[in-house]
Order: structure tokens, then sequence, then C-alpha cells
């Protein structure tokens, strides 16, 4: 399962959730991250029974090549080739394509598992899910083909992986969300599973605006902080309308899935927390 969005939408504590509800179901899963993985290590906490990897940018490339020539000392030896350096360094498409590649490797190793890959933020996302078949069809034969056609095979196929896309409920970042949904399915075959709308504002009782209003309507002091919350509160609900329109919509033109609704909460939820939202809501 593949989870991306717009960077500071909640991706990783979504994914990190997503593995923790497929490890109480299932007794294993497996989170993959790159970078350094602080960030998976933090929301999974020392307890979690997910299994936690991370692919390092700086040894993907060691890694593929090594799956490729069936020898860490070959692939070493061809790495540090004066002639190879520069190319590899001017290719970012090369690099990206092992880090697929481990990915791949990482998830057959945890045969039977379900494993949650957070990806990176939405352009960046999109391009790396276009590549095995970019790489595929730019290469005739060799072995940048046939890796190519393994991930396609093994990794973003549909039949063996599926998309989850978060997103806050901000006009402009829901629109930008829709259409990662549509070109998730136009440009790469992989249609959102999940459409999850993290951190939407919560209902407030209708009390609350009597209460400002009558605040306001008595003046004196309290009144101007009485008026200006009456407009956070208008804006709060507008915001709220404005995001299950643009959702509506969506759905009726585009999605293909009803979108999950997470509301937000005083703390930043934990992956446990997470994890028992998407067991109630059916969606784990």
């Amino acid at each position: 399962m593949l989870v991306t969005g717009k960077g500071g939408v909640g991706k990783t504590t979504l994914a990190a959730g997503i593995a923790e509800a497929a490890a109480a179901r299932e007794g294993r899963a497996v989170l993959i991250e790159f970078g350094d993985g602080e960030s998976g290590k933090r929301v999974l906490g020392p307890r979690s029974k997910v299994a936690h990897r991370v692919v390092d940018p700086r040894d993907a490339m060691e890694r593929a090549v090594a799956n490729i020539l069936g020898s860490t000392i070959l692939a070493r030896l061809f790495i540090g080739n004066f002639a190879v350096r520069p190319m590899l360094r001017a290719a970012p498409a090369m690099r990206e394509l092992a880090m697929l590649e481990v990915v791949r490797i990482y998830a057959e190793e945890h045969p039977g598992a379900r494993v949650v890959v957070d990806m990176p933020a939405t352009g960046h996302g999109l391009a790396w899910l276009r590549l095995p078949v970019q790489m595929r069809d730019m290469f005739a034969s060799g072995p940048i083909h046939d890796l190519a056609q393994r991930l396609i095979d093994r990794l973003v196929s549909p039949s063996r992986c599926s998309v989850v896309v978060v997103t806050l409920p901000e006009r402009l970042v829901l629109s930008e969300t829709i259409e990662l949904c549509r070109a998730l399915e136009v440009e790469v075959g992989l249609p959102p599973a999940r459409l999850v709308v993290n951190r939407f504002p919560r209902d407030l009782p209708a009390e609350a605006w009597d209460s400002a209003r009558a605040i306001a309507a008595r003046g004196g002091e309290s009144a101007p902080a009485a008026q200006q919350l009456l407009r956070m509160l208008d804006a709060r609900r507008e915001a709220q309308r404005e995001a299950l329109e643009i959702l509506g919509s969506a759905v009726k033109t585009s999605l293909h899935t009803r979108p999950l609704i997470l509301r937000e909460q005083m703390e930043d939820p934990s992956a446990t927390d997470v994890a028992a939202w998407l067991t109630s809501e059916g969606a784990a």
C-alpha cells in the first residue's frame, strides 16, 4: 500500500496507522519510509509491533545494483568507477529507480505481511510512480529495462498494490489533491483506494454561536472579543461547507471511493489512534 499526499498533511502518521491496524489484525506489518527514518520511528513508538524499514538514498543504488549483478562487491566496483559516478550523479531517475527497487526488495523479504510505504510528497511521489514505465520504454532491453519491468509487475501493478491519498480540508490543498487522484488513475493506472481528509474541523454546537451573539449584544469590554469569535466561528463553518462541497463534487465526477474524514484533535494522533479510527470506519 502506497500512501501519498502533499507535505505536512499527516502522511507519515496515516501510513503508520494503517500499518498498526494491519499488525493488530493480521499479526505483522511493515512500514517503509525514505530518508533518515526518524519520522516513522517517532510515530510508531518503541512498543510497536510494526517492522520499520528505511530506504536510505545513499545505499539504495548499491543494493539495487548488487541485486542485478548478484554481488555487493561488483556493485561497489561498478558504482565507484570514475566513468560511472558522474553519470549516476547526473541522473536522479536512476537513483529513484534504485530506491523503488529497494522498496520491492523489502516487500519481498516480508512475504504475507501488509507493506505500507510512506511515499514522497505529491509531485515527487507521482513522478516516482510514473518512472518504471518511462524507464522500461526508454531502454528496450538490458538490466535497466528488466529492473523497470520487475517494478511494474511486482510493485506498482494494480493487482499488487493500492494507493491511499491524504489531504487537508483547505480549498487549495484539497483541489490539488483531487487533481493528484485523477493523475494517479489516468497517468499511472492506480486510482486511489482511499482518500483521507485529515484534521477536518469538528462540528461545534449551536450554543457556541448563541453564546457569542449574546455576549456581543450586551456590549461592554467583552463585545469586541465576542464579535471576533463570531467571525471565527462563521469562517470555520464556511470552511467545512466548502470542503464538503469540493469532496461531493469530486465523488460525483472522478473519485471511486468515499472520502474518509479524520476529525481534528487537540493533539496530533498517534499511529495507534489512527489505527483505532480506521478500524471503527471499517477501512483498516
